[in-house]
């Protein structure tokens, strides 16, 4: 029996970044790991225990219609739940496995086709060395793997030792989630859709405009500090905070100190488990929420971290709502908001650095595509801290990235103690950043010549995919009410026109009048 809903507001978020980057670059968004084993375990051994996992939990057997049909007729991509099967698994000897993993990790995921899980194991002599597992984004997120890794943790243990299984039921299937969020109706989700338009309203149009140049190089660097754990600790002790406070505010004084404005934004990766009351669905449950910090008034870092904290606590709040429905209102704002923060616990892992550990890492090529301009992670281990910062060259160069990261550091460290609490301008002196030279860029003009036909085509397509009478040309997709997440539709209903057109266009603040000039016949 196939059971089948509209995506999970969680899978919003990682659908649209998954579609508009190019095919060769979706890699960049899979979540690979090379899984422990126990001794004494098996090919056959591993195979029962994942299928027994794709049996009992739905969102392992599920693909994704990206033209569905929702409940008022229109384009909405859906989930569909697939009958039981085995999990489908590689074999490859030590010989071979580099190559045959690369190859799982690299090739785009077919979300019409093709489970979120892709398992290969790896055998020297026939014989089990290792299990390497690559999963699709758009249906897990860290809750879900972690449940997924402690699952198949005592699947494989009982069958190793010789005894029965012990797990937790499954409460709820990520179509029950769907379902439970179709049935919510737009008073039901106004108050805390309200939060957001708020917030929105307030964000500034781009905080690097002092710092933006012209550039597609990027870069990638990772900075790991054993001391930044206990400093962070210590600091949310006193305040009484989180730590991940402590972090938001590190970040947004940080990213003030480089580009020199004291109104910053950036999106920060929020989970809607406890919102949803849906916390055990094994599905994806997390995106990117704005985030606004007001520093005028030369606060001291105190007050920012307890000003922090209200964010992250007001975010976790009213975090259940649909994830397309926060990227329209940024979209209608005509706002640029993609400086990214997320927060991994990898604990009780060590970090295996005994002190300060700078490294660069390979440009990110692919992540470039990804549509973000700056994604730092904060990584905490059990016994230390890593800072990963990926930022296009466009915002932040090499050393810039660097001296953003050794800053940030210095930040906190600072703050270990009682007697230290910088104004944001003293902690501005500490990071150490030149103050930015004001930009200017010339506004670039759209030329309408000869794009009447494709214009009254996209139009057309547009109106017609979501339900809208006439649509202005001169304003962007969503502007003119266009949905993010018809879009695959209006793609595809412009090829059955005989126009090809890429997806991320619409994304943007571009009117329909510009966006015609890319279409592309696709015939003749």
């Amino acid at each position: 029996m196939v059971k089948s809903a509209n995506l999970c507001w969680g899978q919003h978020h990682h659908l649209l970044r998954y579609l508009r980057v190019p095919a060769p670059s979706r890699h960049e968004a899979h979540i690979g790991t090379s899984y422990p084993l126990p001794a004494g375990c098996t090919v056959a051994a591993v195979r029962t225990a994942l299928t027994h996992l794709v049996r009992r939990h739905e969102v392992l057997r599920t693909v994704y219609d990206l033209t569905g049909t929702a409940a008022d007729g229109r384009a909405w991509p859906r989930q569909v739940v697939q009958p039981p099967a085995p999990q489908p698994v590689v074999e490859a000897t030590t010989e071979d496995a580099v190559d045959v993993i690369a190859r799982l990790t690299r090739t785009p995921f077919d979300l019409a086709r093709e489970w979120p899980l892709r398992a290969c194991v790896v055998t020297t002599g026939g014989r089990l060395v290792r299990l390497h597992l690559v999963f699709n984004h758009l249906a897990f997120d860290d809750v879900a793997l972690d449940r997924l890794a402690a699952e198949l943790d005592e699947l494989l243990a009982a069958r190793t030792e010789g005894r029965p299984a012990v797990l937790d039921p499954v409460e709820h299937q990520p179509v029950d989630l769907a379902r439970f969020e179709e049935s919510r109706t737009d008073a039901d989700i106004e108050p805390a859709l309200s939060h957001w338009r708020d917030i929105v309203k307030k964000l500034p149009a781009d905080v690097f405009s002092k710092r933006r140049k012209a550039s597609e190089a990027a870069h990638s660097a990772s900075l790991t500090v054993p001391g930044l754990l206990s400093a962070a600790r210590a600091i949310a002790a006193r305040e009484h905070v989180w730590p991940s406070a402590v972090h938001l505010a590190a970040y947004a004084v940080t990213l003030a100190a480089y580009t020199g404005e004291t109104l910053v934004a950036h999106r920060m990766y929020t989970s809607q488990r406890d919102a949803s009351g849906f916390g055990g669905a094994v599905t994806c449950l997390s995106y990117p929420t704005p985030v606004l910090a007001d520093l005028g008034g030369d606060p001291r870092f105190s007050a920012v971290v307890k000003a922090s904290a209200t964010r992250v606590s007001q975010a976790m709040a009213n975090a259940h709502v649909p994830y397309d429905r926060v990227y329209e209102l940024v979209a209608e704002e005509n706002v640029r908001v993609v400086a990214e923060l997320n927060f991994l616990d990898n604990a009780p892992r060590s970090c295996r650095a005994k002190r300060d550990r700078y490294a660069v890492n390979a440009a990110p090529a692919d992540w470039a595509h990804a549509g973000s301009d700056s994604y730092l992670r904060v990584y905490e281990w059990a016994d230390g801290i890593t800072l990963a910062l990926q930022a296009l060259d466009a915002v932040m160069d090499a050393d810039a990235v660097e001296e953003f990261l050794r800053g940030y550091a210095r930040l906190v460290e600072a703050h270990r103690e009682p007697g230290t609490d910088l104004r944001v301008s003293e902690a501005a002196a500490l990071i150490g950043f030149t103050p930015p030279t004001p930009r200017t860029t010339a506004a670039p003009t759209e030329e309408r010549t000869g794009a009447a036909p494709a214009e009254r085509v996209l139009t057309e397509v547009v109106a017609e995919v979501n339900g809208l009478g006439d649509v202005d040309p001169a304003r962007s997709y969503t502007g003119a009410g266009g949905r993010v997440l018809r879009l695959p539709r209006v793609v595809e209903a412009l090829h059955e026109r005989g126009w090809r057109a890429g997806l991320v266009p619409f994304t943007t603040a571009r009117p329909l009048s510009a966006l015609a000039h890319d279409l592309v016949p696709a015939r003749g």
